[in-house]
């Protein structure tokens, strides 16, 4: 199923109908709940429902534009949370059976920013048990017989198939970014420390961020000035760009790991973009970077399981086979190695940003290639780096595989300069989205 036969319903679009009365709040909910009772049976994105709520919320919030009172940029849209992110009224589940089902009592703060801002929550998105490994019921929109990327699985899977449009989604390793790739829509990993995460179920204090998942960055961005509460990124897209960003390809540990149809989609991307201007340079990565893997499974591993432990010892038959795995491991990492992964990731989180002395962004494959089979959520291995640093990233869709798969380039920034992050992902969008996606055949 080719999603990018249309353009895709973007938050953007959206809000001018809204304004202009040619859309209800109302009307536009009933359109994503059509596209839930039509596909949920198959895609299993939806943890929770509440349909009743939603249209309550929704018919107050055409009254308000009645009255000419407009809460923000999200007024009327539906937003999908993942579910381990607190939503009053509604049960926080986690991907976990056995967890308590009372309903929360209030608002993670991410939730409360939003809702401010006028979004409508449908439910609660589907989740791998406590944001980890063990694959979810849900499947990918473009077709069920492949995954759609994990922890934040209902999210990108209810984007893609226009049940919400946008959605939360977590990342501890590849949780944002691969489900997005995997399922052909755009994700943003903000710097570390961003987006508050009160509210929210921790599994690692010094790798736990929050983000968006959206349709485009212009989408990601509205998302995000919502979800802080900021209001000032969005401005910064509608600027006109005056010169195309510098860009370095990252070499070695990503082109290394990248599957064929990866490769090719990347390098079909980065002619491209080099076409239009973008002068792209190769980027060697630090010795230091070796390690990163490694030292990214010691830290996370440790972390999970000092908040899991006492429920996981307790109840070991309610995990699941792989998260298991990650909490037996975590049980063997000693102090001394916690304190030395720690000292790693400070240590390369300032090597790194030697690689932006010649280039505002960094590309590289957002996944190894195309989502696998649902026995598996795929390999975070493309993603835990910058979950590992705090750099900020955004995957946007580029190609489609010879099997009718989405795949997506990841574009890294400064944690320090996130404004050119922005402006440069709208640009390579810009240009590589026209026409929506390529289809790469194979020699």
């Amino acid at each position: 199923m080719n999603l990018f036969q249309t353009p895709p319903q973007t938050i953007a679009d959206t809000q001018h109908a809204l304004k202009a009365g040619t859309l209800s709040c109302r009307e536009l909910l009933e359109q994503c709940f059509r596209k839930i009772d039509a596909e949920e049976d198959v895609i299993h994105a939806w943890a929770y429902l509440d349909r009743e709520s939603a249209f309550q919320q929704a018919d107050e919030l055409d009254a308000e534009i009645q009255r000419g009172i407009w809460r923000g940029p999200l007024h009327g849209i539906p937003v999908g949370i993942k579910d381990i992110i607190d939503v009053k009224g509604m049960p926080t589940r986690a991907g976990l059976e056995s967890r308590d089902e009372t309903p929360a009592s209030q608002d993670a703060m991410v939730v409360a920013n939003l809702r401010l801002e006028g979004a409508i929550f449908p439910g609660k998105t589907e989740t791998t048990q406590l944001a980890c490994f063990d694959p979810p019921p849900t499947r990918n929109p473009w077709n069920q017989e492949h995954t759609p990327g994990g922890s934040s699985s209902g999210s990108a899977a209810a984007v893609a198939a226009g049940m919400c449009l946008a959605a939360v989604g977590t990342q501890t390793g590849g949780s944002i970014i691969r489900p997005s790739a995997f399922c052909g829509i755009a994700g943003l990993k903000p710097t570390f420390g961003m987006v508050d995460r009160q509210g929210v179920i921790l599994l690692s204090d010094h790798l736990d961020h929050v983000g968006p998942m959206a349709q485009t960055v212009v989408d990601l961005v509205i998302m995000l000035d919502c979800m802080t509460d900021q209001a000032t990124y969005l401005p910064l897209l509608m600027e006109p760009v005056n010169e195309p960003p510098r860009i370095g390809w990252l070499s070695g540990f990503f082109s290394d790991r990248a599957e064929p149809e990866m490769q090719q989609a990347l390098t079909m991307a980065s002619d491209e973009l080099n076409a239009a201007g973008a002068p792209i340079r190769e980027c060697p990565l630090p010795a230091e970077f070796d390690a990163i893997l490694e030292e990214h499974m010691a830290l996370m591993g440790y972390e999970i399981f000092q908040h899991m432990s006492g429920d996981y010892d307790q109840n070991p038959d309610d995990y699941g086979p792989a998260i298991s795995k990650v909490l037996e491991w975590g049980r063997r990492v000693t102090p001394e190695r916690y304190q030395a992964s720690l000292d790693y990731q400070n240590m390369l989180s300032q090597v790194m940003r030697r690689c932006f002395a010649r280039s505002e962004i960094l590309i590289s494959p957002a996944t190894y290639g195309v989502a696998p089979n649902p026995s598996t959520t795929g390999n975070p291995g493309m993603n835990a780096p910058w979950s590992l640093t705090g750099f900020p990233t955004i995957t946007i869709p580029v190609a489609v595989s010879e099997t009718g798969l989405p795949l997506g380039i990841q574009i890294t920034g400064h944690p320090d300069k996130f404004d050119d992050l922005l402006k440069a992902a709208q640009w390579c969008e810009n240009v590589l989205r026209p026409g929506y996606l390529k289809q790469i055949k194979q020699s």
